[in-house]
């Protein structure tokens, strides 16, 4: 304990060493230092605690996860450790962006360690049914954004993990895209850092290349704000003492030989066979797939259920070393890949998104919209019933029932036809509040309608849309009908001229 305290006031007082270390920049399609110019490969290792079962936190202060950067006195316990094994990335799967990172953040910057963390969090995320790009989820990937934008040892963003994972989920993929073009667009707007922004998929080889190359192909008046920046896949194929071919790693290599942005293992470590030798590095690190890849993240430090862990954190807060430890320890020790010249790094060419998709991973091209909060806040305003928000509620179940008695087109999003309805971008409480009073209204307005589905609540409108505005400062009559008043114009046959046909719809009475 004396010893973290030690650190704790070397770090409080030497905040800015996070400013001191080089950026990562992205060259062709691979990772480089800024300044330096060096070729970077990720040695990493998974960093996240997870909340036990049954584990008591007080919710009106803290989220629902562990925030693995925001506790100095953890963190720079770990740091010892995470020295001791050569890593040079960490990857932290959640963000409380309301926290205070510096401590932590400048620590790893010392030690030369990067950041690569994810913008969801548990129960905020892409999901795979039901997938929608909406006002919560891009307000959190902000915030997150916000947090952690001035740390020059933040490598990346991860902007979806295994989102679409099967055949059956590929409809997510455009919400994927849609959410790494306006984060980063958001990035740029902000004037931060060029930092990448990325996606970690699983290992399905049904679909695998094929949302690599959607994620990455040439889409029209797209500026290449959607494309992601690296590409990263969750790898279990090699198991013990496999080999190069017998895993599947000759293969995967292989298929990413010309692939155009940066590629890595997000996550690799079968615990098929205990403890885990770890002889796969050698693989990964060497001339055949250092050429290709650059590098991976080990999966976990934290000892959890599943027993993926190097270290055991016991109830006293020490740690104990598993005989993983010392096998990941001596494997990335050994492990010395021959970087690429940064001027012999050119961008691979890409393919274009119009060309026909294979018949397993039939997606849209054309994208969601990006979402706009105050739009969303002004349709709200528009409801006479509303569904309340208790927090803790699903409500993609209330939408799909209440959608199969009244129209929904204008709420729902599917990323197979590329159709999004004008209010698909709104979170899942107003998409049910939208789908809940037009039953409302369908039904006469009738109060019992409402109550009845007992997440109900009358609202009483007494300003109409005209006197009523979104949190910026906007009117919201215009901005829900703007739409519809700036109608494009619509040919009709020779000899008559063009008319412009004006079209103003009160779905919802106020």
């Amino acid at each position: 304990m004396l010893i973290i305290l030690l650190l704790l006031f070397q770090f409080v007082f030497t905040k800015e060493d996070y400013c001191l270390i080089e950026p990562i920049k992205i060259v062709g399609n691979k990772f480089f230092t800024s300044d330096s110019e060096f070729q970077f490969f990720i040695k990493g290792i998974a960093y996240q605690k997870s909340r036990q079962e049954g584990e008591f936190y007080d919710n009106t202060k803290e989220p629902n996860y562990i925030d693995s950067l925001a506790n100095p006195f953890s963190c720079l316990r770990d740091l010892e450790y995470l020295k001791e094994l050569r890593v040079n990335v960490i990857r932290v799967y959640q963000i409380s962006p309301t926290s205070n990172h510096d401590v932590c953040m400048n620590a790893f910057a010392k030690e030369g360690i990067y950041v690569l963390a994810d913008l969801s969090e548990p129960y905020l995320s892409i999901r795979r049914d039901n997938p929608s790009w909406d006002t919560d989820l891009f307000t959190r990937y902000k915030e997150v954004i916000d947090s952690m934008a001035k740390y020059n040892n933040v490598l990346g963003f991860i902007a979806g993990n295994e989102v679409a994972n099967s055949i059956d989920t590929i409809d997510s993929s455009p919400f994927i895209r849609a959410s790494i073009r306006d984060c980063k667009s958001y990035i740029e707007e902000q004037g931060y850092r060029k930092i990448p922004v990325g996606y970690a998929s699983n290992d399905d080889t049904n679909i695998r290349n094929h949302l690599a190359n959607y994620l990455v192909c040439d889409l029209e008046n797209d500026n290449n704000y959607s494309k992601s920046d690296f590409f990263a896949i969750n790898v279990y194929e090699w198991c013990g003492y496999s080999t190069y071919t017998t895993s599947g790693y000759r293969e995967l290599t292989n298929s990413f030989e010309n692939y155009s942005a940066p590629i890595f293992f997000a996550e690799f470590g079968c615990n098929i066979i205990n403890p885990r030798p770890f002889t796969e590095i050698e693989a990964i690190y060497g001339t055949k797939m250092s050429k290709i890849w650059s590098g991976a993240i080990a999966y976990e430090y934290f000892e959890e259920a599943n027993h993926y862990g190097i270290v055991m954190l016991k109830k006293d807060g020490q740690l104990t070393k598993l005989p993983d430890f010392e096998h990941l320890k001596k494997n990335y020790e050994d492990a010395k890949p021959i970087g690429s010249d940064i001027d012999e790094c050119y961008q691979l060419e890409t393919t274009s998104c119009s060309c026909p998709n294979n018949e397993n991973f039939q997606v849209a091209t054309n994208l969601p919209p990006t979402p706009v909060q105050g739009k969303c806040e002004c349709l709200w305003q528009s409801f006479g019933c509303v569904v309340i928000d208790d927090g803790g509620f699903d409500e993609e179940p209330l939408i799909q029932d209440l959608c199969k008695k009244v129209d929904c087109q204008e709420i729902k999003a599917n990323g197979n036809t590329g159709k999004y309805g004008k209010y698909s971008h709104c979170n899942p409480i107003v998409r049910a509040s939208y789908a809940l009073n037009k039953f409302y209204e369908q039904c006469g307005k009738n109060e019992n309608v409402c109550l009845a589905q007992g997440r109900g609540q009358i609202v009483k409108n007494v300003l109409s849309l005209r006197n009523k505005y979104s949190s910026d400062g906007r009117n919201c009559q215009a901005l829900l009908f703007e739409e519809d008043e700036e109608e494009e114009e619509i040919e009709q046959p020779p000899p008559k001229k063009k008319i412009i046909k004006k079209v103003t719809r009160f779905p919802f009475s106020g």
